[in-house]
């Protein structure tokens, strides 16, 4: 359930939605100049670019025969062919790009005059030459533009083509065109083609743009890359999915996905890589929809599930060492997920049974997981021999089914069986288990409420549970009396499979637990956990009852894996400017380095401001913890709307990276956004995220008005009276009660 609150929704619908109704905010931002760029054109007012950053002329002989049976191959021709796409032009002064047999050419800045740029123009056979500025707008607007070419040409702004012309046109006809731009920084490339015959005369092209329109925004051109962030690195920068590191600690399998813009699609591929440095050891691509990528217990052996068709998929087994590549289950439907047993034997998988439609064309609520898509559906286990050999189901009934862990002795695995109850908030009720692999007889071991995770020690005795305050009754529970405890605010028990005796470990432990791993190398367990604003990698030694945070170099953490036998660990992490990027950590030394960073091509020339902490005392006593990002180039004579966002759901706005609701790109949009972690919020304890628990918001919104109203005091550089407000879920409800205690947001949204 703690998940449902962290589902990433469609970006692309609610940073649009968000950054339009915003604007009734009002900001003014001053576009960034940075790099050669020409001077603010008023709005309307046609201006040529007059300096381009020129990848050539470099010569395209024609085709071979091409001349034969009177066919035509000619400036036409090798324009419209892609030698090269303009996605993977990187436009920057002195770059390079490779051509055809191992040569490179250079871009070079090159500046036009009024009748544009001069090329030089004696090919003895047909040149092609590109031609590279940025255009810049400080908001959303239409542009026109006028291209005045002496030979063939064509045009495209973010890779889309916008205008072309023959040479027939001549540079005295100008091609005409608009193009609707979004706020911030643009790529045109003009590509332009020169045949030997055309010699005679000069080689020239010349842009104007104008911003079109009544009060349309200003344009900058420049040949510089460097940019504020904006949606596109957002939706379309690669993201690291998901890493598993082999046994040994040597290699790293990392799941990577992107939009595409060229086919409209998601996909996804897998790179195995080195632990120490990164570097590529295989790619697993075209592979249809790979996920799940894990190591066997033992072996550079990688499993992998692929989908075959909409609901089918199958199970296949990568063996490095030897390179056969196996499928241990073929096209099975609804196959959810699996988990090796401990010895490498065997593997334990769950397939779901879909509820039957109902053809009355109706639906009938028989219970309240009904309201909810696919809440009929049941899960069931299943168990294979590896490398293959006898399959079998291992559970049934009316109750969804699962695996958690396996035992030690490849024999026993924990299991969890879930049902609907009503006695008792959440409503829910799950029954752990280990069974009995051999003969299917099942254990009990204990049932009972938001149980989130367990896993065997690594002697097999006892079991890590992590579960909520009160999923043990009052044993892990520390709040004041009469108050309940905030049940998202993970925990950690240890529970005694012989004596059935539970142990809590972090009852006195004010970072909220997220994940936990009992390691065989060490003995210790290591625990990723909401801490304050930020994401942390803990160790916790049994033998001294203690806690101790390991320094990974990064702000938040977001998911990662453990060597099976060594004290290594593979981290995804993330800041408040830093996108994801995967780290390896030393455990027993406690040291992290990068790496593999998949955006960094995106973000080379992504300029952010900075990100400052602040904090203040409520007039409860209570301390209330934010944080604040500042837009680029930040004048602190110079005032800021701002936007102050607040959590969903009961955790804290931790400083991962971007999201559904990007800070980031609210500050490339020139406003201060202020995020403040109210009472309620896990990770500062159990007292302090129980406050809110049948509150209804009132704490809350009055520490977000009394937090806003300090924070435009202490901070001159913002404007009070253009102040919004945004926040998301749990979020969504405080700004609809917000705006009916305070006048103070000159714009909300919910």
């Amino acid at each position: 359930m703690r998940a449902a609150f962290k589902l990433l929704l469609s970006a692309a619908v609610y940073c649009l939605f968000v950054l339009t109704v915003v604007c009734s905010i009002a900001a003014a931002r001053t576009p960034d100049d940075g790099g050669a760029a020409a001077p603010v054109q008023s709005a309307n007012a046609a201006t040529h670019v007059d300096r381009w950053l020129v990848l050539g002329p470099f010569q395209s002989p024609l085709p071979a025969f091409s001349a034969e049976a009177g066919e035509k191959y000619d400036a036409s021709n090798l324009l419209l062919y892609e030698d090269t796409p303009l996605e993977a032009l990187t436009s920057i002064e002195g770059g390079t790009h490779g051509l055809l047999l191992g040569s490179r050419a250079s871009w070079k800045g090159v500046p036009a005059d009024s009748n544009g740029l001069r090329l030089p123009g004696d090919a003895k056979s047909p040149a092609i030459a590109y031609l590279a500025a940025y255009v810049e707008a400080s908001r959303w607007t239409k542009i026109g533009m006028s291209v005045r070419a002496s030979d063939a040409f064509m045009m495209a702004i973010d890779g889309v083509e916008i205008v072309k012309g023959e040479r027939s046109a001549g540079f005295a006809n100008p091609k005409s065109a608009e193009a609707k731009l979004e706020r911030g920084k643009h790529i045109i490339i003009v590509k332009t083609v020169r045949m030997p015959a055309d010699t005679a005369a000069d080689w020239r092209l010349d842009v104007s743009l104008s911003a079109a329109g009544a009060g349309a925004a200003p344009l900058t051109i420049s040949n510089s890359p460097e940019r504020n962030i904006s949606l596109n690195e957002i939706l379309y920068a690669r993201q690291i999915m998901g890493a598993s590191i082999s046994p040994d600690g040597s290699l790293v399998a990392i799941t990577i996905g992107e939009y595409a813009r060229a086919i409209e699609k998601h996909r996804s591929w897998t790179e195995i890589r080195s632990a120490d440095d990164g570097s590529l050891v295989r790619t697993l691509k075209d592979v249809d929809r790979i996920s799940r990528a894990e190591w066997a217990p033992a072996g550079k052996r990688l499993s992998y599930m692929i989908g075959s068709d909409e609901d089918a998929s199958s199970l296949r087994v990568l063996d490095l060492d030897t390179g056969e590549c196996g499928t241990v289950i073929e096209n099975v439907k609804n196959l959810d997920g699996y988990v090796w047993s401990r010895d490498g034997k065997s593997i334990l998988y769950t397939i779901s049974e879909k509820a039957e439609p109902d053809k009355r064309g109706i639906q009938h609520l028989t219970h309240i997981e009904d309201r909810q898509q696919g809440g009929g559906d049941r899960s069931y286990l299943y168990a294979t021999t590896f490398p293959g050999g006898e399959t079998r189901r291992l559970t049934s009934g009316p109750n969804s089914t699962g695996v958690y862990d396996t035992h030690p002795d490849g024999r026993r695995a924990l299991i969890w069986r879930s049902y609907e109850d009503l006695s008792t908030r959440p409503y829910e009720t799950t029954e752990l288990f280990i069974m009995n692999l051999e003969d299917g007889s099942v254990e009990p071991l204990w049932k009972g409420p938001w149980l989130n995770d367990a896993s065997f020690s690594p002697d097999g005795r006892k079991v890590l549970i992590q579960a909520a305050p009160s999923s043990f009754g009052a044993m892990g529970v520390k709040v004041s009396g009469g108050m309940i405890p905030n049940d998202y605010d993970g925990q950690l028990y240890v529970f005694d499979v012989a004596s059935k005796t539970v142990e809590p470990l972090t009852r006195d432990f004010d970072p909220s637990v997220t994940s936990a791993v009992w390691s065989k190398v060490d003995g210790n367990v290591y625990l990723t956990a909401e801490d304050r604003s930020y994401a942390h990698l803990f160790r916790y030694d049994p033998r001294k009852k203690t806690f101790e945070r390991i320094d990974t170099g990064f702000e938040a953490v977001q998911g990662g894996d453990f060597a099976a036998g060594r004290a290594r660990a593979v981290f995804i992490g993330s800041g408040a400017t830093t996108p994801p990027r995967l780290y390896a950590v030393d455990l027993a030394r406690g040291k992290s380095h990068m790496i593999y960073d998949p955006a960094a091509e995106d973000f080379a020339h992504v300029v952010q401001g900075a990100v400052e902490e602040w904090s203040f005392t409520s007039s409860g006593g209570r301390t209330i913890d934010g944080y604040y990002y500042l837009p680029p180039g930040f004048d602190p004579q110079k005032k800021y709307p701002c936007i102050v966002y607040y959590y969903g759901g009961t955790s804290p706005t931790t400083r991962y990276f971007g999201g559904r609701y990007p800070k980031n790109l609210w500050a490339a949009e020139d406003y201060v956004v202020y995020v403040i972690q109210p009472s309620g919020a896990t990770g500062f304890g159990q007292q302090f995220s129980a406050l809110h628990v049948n509150d209804w918001g009132k704490i809350v919104a009055d520490e977000i008005i009394e937090g806003t109203k300090k924070f435009v005091d202490a901070h001159k550089f913002v404007d009070g009276a253009k102040l919004g407000c945004i926040g998301a879920s749990y979020g969504g409800f405080m700004t609809e009660l917000l705006v009916t205690k305070t006048d103070l947001f000159a714009a909300a949204i919910s």
